[in-house]
Order: structure tokens, then C-alpha cells, then sequence
């Protein structure tokens, strides 16, 4: 199957953004396990806490990779999601009390849902038939 760079680059970085969650839920139990108990359970909890996005994360990885709608859309929701409450915690400090590193985070988090809204993307995953997606050359 063809895939621009776009689709290419959608695909490459949501594999980066949940490997990086797994990789970080991963780290939090590692550390949990040499913390105090007290510790420990707050680690784990965040551990948790990034487990299931990561999941999430991978299996729309996989669904973008395959080219499918429900890849997409899983991909979409799932980062978009975390932009939209980095978003609201932005505006609920008010204008006043920007944070730039906060400011800086919540820019980040909107890279992949953007790239996912590019035409180029859209048209690929929401075509109808997996025909539609490889342009033809010379009548083939």
C-alpha cells in the first residue's frame, strides 16, 4: 500500500507516543519496587494511571498502522483527550498565571491530533474501500 510521508509520520508518531507512555509506566513500577511503602503506592497508582492510555496509545498504533477508520478515530479521541484537559487546566489558572512550561506541554500534546486532521491523513483512513487510498497510475 502507498502511504505519504504525512500518513508515514502520523503512524511513527504515535508509535513514539506510546511507546514513551509504556516506557514511563514501566519506569514507575521500577521505582516503586526500591521506594518506601508510602511511596510506593502513589507510584503505582501512576503507574496505573499511565497503563491505560499507553494501551490505548498502542492499539491505535496498531489500527494506524493497519489503515483503518477505527484506528483513526481511537488515535484521535485518545490524544485528543489529554490536549483538551492540558487545555482547560491552562485556562482554569487564568491569563495571569501562565505557566510556560505547562504552556509548552499542552503545545506538545496537540502535535499528533493536528497531524491526524491534515486532509491528506483524513482522506486516507476515512476512505471507503482500501482501493480509494493507492493512486493509479496509467490505468493500473
Amino acid at each position: 500500500m502507498n502511504r505519504s510521508g504525512w500518513i508515514t509520520g502520523v503512524v511513527v508518531a504515535q508509535a513514539l507516543w506510546a511507546l514513551a507512555l509504556n516506557a514511563i509506566a514501566v519506569f514507575l513500577i521500577v521505582l516503586a519496587r526500591s521506594a518506601t511503602s508510602d511511596v510506593s503506592l502513589g507510584l503505582k497508582i501512576g503507574a496505573v494511571t499511565l497503563a491505560v492510555p499507553a494501551l490505548l496509545a498502542t492499539v491505535s498504533w496498531y489500527g494506524l498502522w493497519k489503515g483503518t477508520l477505527w484506528g483513526w478515530w481511537l488515535a484521535f479521541v485518545t490524544d485528543a483527550a489529554p490536549m483538551a484537559i492540558l487545555i482547560y487546566s491552562m485556562a482554569d489558572d487564568g491569563v495571569r498565571n501562565i505557566d510556560w512550561d505547562m504552556a509548552v506541554i499542552t503545545a506538545t500534546s496537540a502535535i499528533i491530533p493536528i497531524f491526524l486532521l491534515i486532509p491528506t491523513v483524513r482522506k486516507f483512513f476515512w476512505r471507503s474501500t482500501p482501493e480509494e487510498a493507492v493512486p493509479q497510475v496509467n490505468g493500473r
